[in-house]
């Protein structure tokens, strides 16, 4: 799969045109995902490692919905799965679902890189 298939290049047309077409505020928004992001998968991280399922639910939760706006559905997926597992307080397989998230999230970081329009 390339970068290209990990975002719905229609959400982010939709956004845009939900933002007046204004690209700088898109840019913004994609930049403001970045930082959430940043703060957001080491938690996920800290929580798998120390068994929390409630910041996992919670964490989870924040990135899947950041992730859908921005049509990164995949992702977004991925999320829900975490985010289930944490509501069920069952994290057997989490770390494995982790890594994915983790990998998918790298896709979608890329494609999210080259789809910012220019501030």
């Amino acid at each position: 799969m390339s970068e290209q298939d990990a975002l719905n290049r229609a959400a982010l047309e939709n956004l845009l045109a939900a933002t007046g077409g204004d690209p700088t505020f898109l840019a913004e928004l994609i930049d403001t995902y970045f930082e959430d992001s940043a703060t957001l998968l080491p938690t996920l991280r800290d929580a798998v490692s120390t068994g929390s399922a409630e910041q996992l639910r919670r964490a989870a939760h924040t990135l899947k919905s950041n992730s859908a706006s921005l049509g990164a559905e995949d992702l977004a997926v991925l999320c829900r799965e975490l985010e289930e597992q944490g509501r069920a307080g069952a994290l057997g397989g989490a770390a494995e679902r982790l890594a994915q998230v983790e990998a998918e999230y790298e896709r979608v970081r890329r494609a999210l890189v080259a789809a910012r329009p220019a501030a």
